[in-house]
């Protein structure tokens, strides 16, 4: 499958934000991942820091 796992990091800890993401929509400050069933989980005040698509994982860092 396509999905990645998406985590926010916080220091040099990583924590799990969702599992399986299917997307990922950036608007604004926030950030909406949505799984393949339609489910979603909004962060506020986050970015991008790094996308690993061999690991199928997301890094977010706050703003």
């Amino acid at each position: 499958m396509c999905e990645s796992s998406v985590y926010m990091l916080k220091g040099s800890e990583k924590m799990l934000v969702m599992e399986e993401a299917a997307r990922i929509v950036v608007s604004g400050k926030d950030i909406v991942c949505i799984d393949s069933l339609g489910e979603r989980k909004t962060l506020s005040d986050a970015r991008i820091s790094e996308a690993n698509l061999v690991k199928h994982e997301i890094l977010l860092k706050p703003f």
